[in-house]
């Protein structure tokens, strides 16, 4: 880790496994061009409920073909006038073209301000990916994990979050649009079929590949 700077270091690499739209029922896909290929050879891409379309991209430690993979949520942006959704950075049509290959990324765990999924109370773990250049306290905060210790915790100590905690519980993720706060995928660390959750933001796809570039 660049600790100067906050962020993943040089030679930080995951593998992008594959991309994918999202396992929950109720999570509407609509066809596009550019989306993923569907069982009935028509491709999609799933919408946020704010009607800007999202896909699902999955990462793995290149070096461990056993190791857990990890989510984020790519989605499009809103334009100057806030009216329209648009693909500025991470177009599906692009980094389709990365998927099988190494990028500049890394699976970061830190302790964070306790926070609740269902019924479990008092997680005070959170993993998610990293991409190049990104702060890995903005990346924690913008998916509503502020990292213990920094400048967006509120003050809480690690000491203090323990105490907060109710129980000790297995690390979770969980998946979330940054702009709407909306959950848009839930998935057990394990991959197990329990319920799942995931919390990703949708991010800057360009810093991913490096040159034109979560979720």
């Amino acid at each position: 880790m660049n600790t100067q700077f906050n962020t993943i270091s040089e030679d930080s690499k995951l593998l992008l496994v594959e991309m994918r739209l999202s396992r929950q029922t109720d999570t509407v896909r609509v066809e596009d061009p550019n989306g993923l290929l569907g069982p009935d050879g028509k491709r999609y891409l799933n919408l946020t409920s704010d009607n800007r379309k999202m896909y699902i991209a999955v990462f793995r430690d290149p070096t461990d073909p056993f190791g857990a993979e990890r989510t984020r949520v790519f989605s499009q942006n809103t334009d100057s006038s806030g009216a329209n959704a648009v693909w500025k950075k991470g177009n599906p049509a692009l980094i389709q073209k990365f998927v099988g290959k190494v990028v500049p990324a890394e699976i970061i765990t830190r302790d964070v301000v306790p926070y609740t999924v269902g019924e479990n109370t008092g997680i005070t773990t959170f993993t998610c990916v990293v991409l190049k250049n990104e702060n890995i306290n903005s990346v924690f905060a913008s998916q509503t994990h502020p990292i213990i210790g920094s400048p967006q915790d509120n003050g809480m100590s690690l000491a203090t979050a323990m105490d907060n905690a109710s129980k000790v519980l297995t690390v979770v993720d969980t998946t979330v649009d940054t702009e709407t706060g909306e959950i848009l995928e839930e998935t057990g660390e394990e991959g197990d079929s329990t319920e799942e959750t995931e919390e990703e933001e949708a991010v800057d796809v360009s810093e991913l590949i490096g040159e034109e570039e979560k979720s």
